[in-house]
């Protein structure tokens, strides 16, 4: 009868009775997990269906859109840990509303309209609560096997509701087609989408369910290993570990010759090394002691001390950036795994009982800390962030006796643009107003973006840069600041509008208008009935906004890319430097 219950069989006998018989089943042992289920697929469902001029709406499923996601893994686990304890449904009940009490208090810590710090925390604590369901069901019990083979199965199982709900979208997709093709029939537009929230929303979650073992005190007992896993982890996983290692350790081998810092970026690198590592390492759990694969036990005896010199690289690289630009999320994410890394590898060096479930169980607790309190990644990057700024100020003697921006200085360039990059930093997570403390008449009532736009203004007016080499660097670009994603420009006076996009020696014409980039774009060409009008120093401009700018990469007042000239205005939006190849985008205004 248990056989009946399982997906793949009714894949094979695709009745509409095995089909009934396998999600009653799932229904039964996991009510509440499905009920979510539902309600995130219909969530999903209204939000694609709103019309664009219905936007404004959007947050009001985004909000528990965001709630539901992190429910689904908790429910689960209140569902595994209830099975194995063998609670009575009071318990479970009981259980499901304190968890309800914390969704909910969740829920009204998102803002209305969801800011980037909601997904930061949205992510970390969905990390958290898919952890959660790894090792919730062996809390207290003493079985590390059968944690590995709860984990295992759940892996395989995620695979293949995968590969099932994959092929199912693709086949009903194909169908669709199909009848639209040859009958004319006029589905939505959206249908592609409905299907994929429907399919991939929630029946891929019965899928999934569907597979669970029913006995989890029964795994520990279990034998064999998976010759598809060992040979996927022996020539696949491990060829790519020996690969990163070695070009991670020739780059150590360059920095201590040439005695020079490492980049920020190797933290990265050095992260997906660690995660490649640990997730082999688990693969092989089981035989990692076997005497007849030697390869094994050297990779799992020798892999937390081939990392120990690369987590040290790590820390210098990310702690360099750290004190060069000040504390983010993402630097406060990648400092924090470095912690956990260097306390996981003295773990498994000195411990004489290497046990795996610390791994989820220290990465779990990690996550949801740091996505809460005063610590958090949110709160420490702010007031780190807003204390440079501060101190940058106070530096140059540029504030008065109540903190407000005052007088006049000059600034070395890298200091002129930690200013303007702590203004867009506020300005980009929608909390401009850490910074209002330092300036005077800021406007509460206006959008994010253009209060942002006054303060620079304002510091524009007190600092500015020391003179910059120009032309030094070799990629540059500037683009319209305050903009949102959005660009616009002035037509009165004027009879005609092109919109292009050039680079190289690239021509756009059309009508009696013609826009040429020559040089490799270092000039801007614009002719009216084959007759040349004006022609613009697009190389100059550039030089010019990088003496003030940097070469960065920033955002520029709209006066800086606006050429002016009798019967054109020529307004870029963006323009780009690469050697000496220059592109950009923006809009031509005529006079007839």
């Amino acid at each position: 009868m248990a056989d009946r219950s399982r997906f793949p069989t009714i894949l094979r006998i695709p009745s509409l009775k095995t089909l009934t018989y396998g999600i009653e089943q799932v229904v039964r042992r996991f009510p509440l997990v499905v009920l979510v289920a539902a309600l995130k697929a219909y969530l999903l469902y209204r939000l694609i269906s709103l019309p664009d001029h219905f936007a404004f709406a959007r947050p009001m499923y985004i909000r528990p859109l965001l709630v539901v996601f992190v429910a689904l893994p908790l429910l689960l686990s209140l569902h595994l840990v209830a099975e194995r304890r063998k609670w009575s449904r009071l318990w479970l009940a009981a259980g499901a509303l304190g968890l309800l009490a914390l969704l909910v208090a969740y829920f009204f810590t998102i803002s209305p309209v969801p800011i980037q710090r909601d997904y930061y925390r949205f992510g970390m604590f969905l990390v958290s609560a898919h952890l959660v369901v790894s090792f919730a069901p062996f809390v207290g019990y003493d079985e590390p096997n059968g944690f590995w083979r709860f984990n295992k199965t759940m892996l395989l199982q995620f695979l293949t509701a995968t590969l099932y709900a994959g092929t199912l979208y693709i086949g009903v997709l194909v169908a669709v087609e199909t009848v639209r093709f040859l009958f004319s029939f006029d589905f939505s537009y959206k249908v592609e989408l409905y299907l994929l929230v429907f399919i991939g929303g929630f029946l891929h979650s019965l899928f999934f369910l569907n597979g669970f073992p029913a006995h989890l005190e029964n795994l520990e007992a279990q034998k064999g290993y998976s010759a598809g896993v060992k040979l996927f982890t022996q020539y696949v996983l491990l060829p790519l570990e020996v690969v990163y290692l070695l070009i991670l350790y020739v780059y150590t081998a360059k920095i201590l010759v040439q005695w020079q810092l490492p980049q920020g970026g190797v933290a990265y690198l050095v992260m997906a090394f660690s995660v490649a590592g640990i997730f082999a390492l688990l693969l092989l759990y089981p035989i990692r002691d076997s005497a007849e694969e030697r390869w094994i036990r050297i990779f799992t005896n020798r892999f937390h001390l081939a990392l120990f010199p690369l987590i040290v690289l790590l820390g210098v690289a990310i702690f360099r950036r750290i004190s060069e630009y000040g504390v983010t999320e993402n630097r406060y994410l990648v400092a924090a795994l470095a912690v956990w890394l260097t306390g996981l590898t003295l773990y498994f060096l000195i411990s004489k009982k290497d046990d795996i479930r610390w791994i989820p169980l220290s990465l779990c607790v990690a996550s949801f800390l740091l996505a809460v309190g005063p610590w958090s990644i949110f709160s420490y990057s702010r007031q780190n962030q807003a204390k440079r700024f501060g101190g940058l100020l106070e530096k140059y003697k540029l504030l008065d006796s109540s903190g407000k921006l005052t007088g006049k200085a000059t600034l070395p360039a890298d200091d002129y643009d930690r200013l303007i990059s702590g203004i867009r930093y506020f300005r980009d997570r929608k909390e401009i107003g850490t910074l209002s403390p330092f300036f005077a008449s800021v406007p509460e009532d206006k959008n994010q973006s253009a209060i942002a736009g006054i303060m620079e203004k304002q510091l524009r007016e007190t600092v500015s840069a020391k003179t910059r080499k120009s032309g030094q660097a070799d990629n540059i670009r500037y683009a319209l600041a305050g903009g949102d994603g959005m660009y616009g420009t002035r037509i009165q006076g004027y009879d005609y509008l092109l919109v292009f996009d050039l680079y190289g020696d690239a021509v756009r014409e059309q009508d009696t208008w013609k826009v040429e980039a020559a040089e490799q774009g270092a000039r801007l060409i614009v002719s009216k009935n084959e007759r040349v009008i004006t022609t613009l120093d697009i190389a100059a401009r550039v030089a010019q906004i990088e003496q003030q700018y940097g070469a960065a990469g920033y955002e520029v007042s709209p006066d800086e890319l606006t050429f002016t000239q009798a019967k054109v205005r020529v307004s870029l939006n963006t323009v780009s430097k690469s050697g000496k190849l220059y592109s950009y985008r923006g809009v031509l205004l005529g006079k007839d």
